[in-house]
């Protein structure tokens, strides 16, 4: 369901209307008119989780709900007991803000029913918040799943993409009373990406150090950590791109970080083989979408190795893969080299600006 879309719901004698699901930048709008019974949060992005359930709470409290309980549901939780404890009146408030963070995302069969249940209780005088991560499609049609979104206020936390960050980040400074010129929206984009928590505390120290003028790309280089925290899957985006200067800005952080070699190696062969095997449908006379759809390219990944095809010829195939076998053998310690100089080898090569760099210390 689109966001911002869904059934408008009768009006209850206790409560006012509501959505069925509701984009983040509503929520402030629907908790004006009156705190729900029910509310989903579905989100990786803590700073996002964060924020909502905070003004979540805010309502609940002037709504009366002056006692709040947190629960952590992982393996072994005791969800009759979470049952029982909602039945109970309280002695010291007639309301209470039960949250319930359920970081699995897979509530099992003794939670699917309450969860179910609870969808169909209606309003039962509490406010329950229940936090989930992303939930892939699966999960998203099961039962549990699909009473939830009938019965509560989804509220659809998505984090901004790549390419929406500077507006986002502008849209934050404005709010803290501060205007930043494009480039140096452009440079603090560069620098939390991958972390909105943060982009946040990186905000707060702004108010601080710009308070007196604009921001400008001195003013952020003066106040800002490198904050960016990037993924495998990011560093395969920006090599399929052909965007050499950010896939090794990536690798550098992905080694910074920590990330297992082997992992790197990984997402990268994966990629060149699905290319390798779009290269060749395209050889044999089949167009680049054909190409894509025959290989089972993910929609939302089709435009990446569009450009990847269009830079690279059925040959380079075996170059790309003979690279990835070097960066093997010295991740393995079967050939002398230094391991992230050969993923940057491979980085390179699907990039499309081979680096023949791997045996160097």
């Amino acid at each position: 369901m689109a966001a911002g879309a869904g059934r408008t719901r009768p009006r209850s004698p206790d409560g006012p209307p509501r959505k069925v699901r509701i984009p983040a930048d509503r929520l402030a709008a629907q908790l004006a008119r009156g705190v729900a019974p029910l509310y989903v949060l579905s989100c990786d992005e803590p700073l996002l989780v964060d924020e909502a359930l905070a003004a979540i709470r805010q309502q609940a409290r002037a709504a009366g709900c002056d006692e709040r309980e947190s629960h952590m549901a992982e393996r072994g939780f005791d969800w009759e007991a979470l049952g029982a404890g909602m039945k109970n009146l309280s002695l010291f408030s007639s309301r209470r803000l039960v949250e319930l963070r359920l970081p699995g995302g897979k509530p099992g069969d003794a939670g699917a029913r309450f969860l179910t249940a609870l969808a169909a209780a209606g309003d039962t005088g509490n406010v329950f918040v229940l936090l989930l991560p992303g939930l892939d499609a699966a999960t998203s049609r099961s039962k549990w799943a699909t009473a939830l979104a009938e019965a509560a206020v989804w509220v659809e936390l998505r984090p901004p993409r790549r390419e929406q960050l500077p507006a986002w980040l502008r849209q934050r400074l404005r709010a803290a009373g501060l205007e930043a010129d494009e480039a140096a929206l452009d440079l603090l984009a560069s620098l939390v990406e991958g972390n909105l928590l943060a982009a946040k505390q990186e905000i707060d120290k702004l108010t601080l150090l710009a308070a007196a003028g604009p921001v400008t790309p001195a003013v952020v280089r003066e106040s800002v950590a490198d904050g960016a925290r990037f993924d495998i899957f990011q560093l395969c985006e920006a090599a399929l791109a052909g965007d050499a200067a950010r896939a090794a800005r990536v690798l550098a952080g992905l080694r910074r970080e920590g990330e297992p070699e082997v992992l790197v190696l990984w997402a990268l062969v994966r990629d060149i083989l699905q290319l390798a095997d779009v290269l060749a449908r395209i050889r044999q006379g089949r167009s680049i979408d054909q190409a894509l759809q025959d290989a089972r390219i993910w929609r939302s990944r089709s435009g990446a190795f569009s450009q990847a095809a269009a830079r690279h010829r059925g040959s380079d195939a075996g170059r790309l893969l003979g690279s990835a076998a070097r960066a093997d053998q010295i991740l393995k310690g079967a050939r002398p080299g230094n391991a992230w100089t050969a993923l940057l080898e491979v980085t390179m090569a699907l990039c499309g600006a081979p680096l023949p760099l791997a045996e160097t210390a």
